[in-house]
């Protein structure tokens, strides 16, 4: 795939053509409240789907519940296995250096604060998020009957019923930014879920083999193309990734007040999650360090004293840590469990949505039950 700046610019006019017809239809034919009832009665629900949907919603439920033909069920389990791994430091990676890397964006990041306008909670949202990958990414979330279809059902959804919302607020430049949440801006979030991520755990000395980093590249396309993401658009490889990451920070990267005002309340988000003030600002040094100064910059990142101490992360891991994942890795470990502890705090009051985390990653991660619920 070559990616240039025309075909970016194309397919920023493009969006998910059939559930937007969908979503459009049953917004004129006042049949949105069965949608809303859906979404959240989709992750927890007995019955296969609740039996007042409108026909056209219904059908194309049934149609995308499950993955792909020809999906390498042994490269999915091989992502998955790395995520049992790892998974504590790549949801702490998610919800910091990847969220950062997608309000650098500026065109993208305008339909995030368009759509906090409309209604959602920042910090809700960051939680649904980290909710959102423990589901696909559990051991058999992406199997039939898995939590991972309905998630991600769930989420394609929502940003048909998000795109359709901001383009009726007759305030949406189209012309300028494209269609909301587009395929080139799904594209680019694509991006910070695998490749930023795979970068992120070597840069903070994780152990991650090429093999490893394919792998878990392949596990989100194939979660892509369920999301609505064309599948000749997708990278294949890493260094496609590469290259199309490349293009994306050129055309879209810099500073922006939405950008600001996103890190800012993500920033808010985390402050704290250790107790005690000799870990204050951590998490701006982690994401300095894992996003570089640039983008931590245009985004207003504060500095602080512990990005001296990043500059010697890998001595300090070959000293202080036995298991040699480095003394930021470990770190990462502990503040990702004070993070899945806080975005289930943030769930709490989201009606029909707890938070959960799959028996078997509870299990792995050291996690008890009663930690999740308080």
């Amino acid at each position: 795939m070559l990616y240039t700046d025309e075909f970016l610019e194309n397919l920023r006019m493009e969006g998910d053509p059939v559930l937007d017809r969908i979503i459009e239809e049953l917004f004129k034919n006042s049949q949105v409240g069965s949608v809303n009832n859906l979404l959240k009665q989709l992750m927890h629900n007995d019955q296969e789907y609740p039996e007042e949907l409108p026909d056209t919603i219904e059908f194309w439920l049934k149609n995308t519940a499950s993955c792909p033909e020809g999906v390498d069920w042994a490269r999915i389990r091989n992502a998955t296995d790395l995520f049992r791994e790892h998974g504590i430091a790549i949801t702490f990676l998610l919800s910091t250096s990847s969220l950062v890397n997608c309000y650098a964006a500026g065109k993208g990041v305008k339909v995030l604060t368009f759509s906090y306008r409309l209604g959602q909670n920042a910090y809700r949202r960051i939680a649904e998020t980290g909710q959102f990958v423990l589901h696909i990414m559990a051991p058999g979330g992406l199997e039939s009957g898995g939590q991972g279809i309905k998630a991600i059902q769930k989420v394609r959804l929502m940003h048909s019923a998000i795109r359709h919302l901001v383009q009726k607020t007759g305030r949406w430049d189209e012309k300028e930014n494209g269609i909301p949440i587009c395929q080139e801006d799904l594209l680019g979030t694509l991006l910070t879920f695998s490749k930023v991520v795979i970068d992120g755990l070597r840069h903070l000395g994780m152990k991650v083999t090429e093999k490893q980093a394919e792998d878990y590249l392949y596990f989100w396309k194939i979660v892509g193309i369920m999301l609505g993401v064309r599948k000749d658009i997708i990278p294949e490889t890493m260094e496609e990734s590469k290259q199309l990451e490349k293009m994306i920070k050129k055309r879209h990267h810099g500073p922006s007040p939405e950008g600001v005002q996103m890190t800012r309340a993500l920033l808010e988000f985390h402050a704290g999650l250790i107790p005690g003030e000799m870990f204050d600002n951590m998490i701006p040094a982690l994401i300095r360090e894992t996003v570089g100064d640039e983008i931590a910059d245009w985004m207003e990142v504060p500095h602080s004293n512990w990005q001296k101490l990043m500059k010697f992360k890998e001595l300090m891991g070959f000293f202080l840590d036995s298991d040699y994942t480095g003394f930021f890795g470990s770190m990462v470990n502990r503040l990702g469990l004070a993070l899945i502890k806080r975005q289930s705090l943030a769930m709490t009051d989201y009606e029909y949505t707890p938070f959960l985390i799959p028996t078997e990653l509870r299990k792995v991660w050291g996690i008890e039950e009663k930690r999740v619920e308080q």
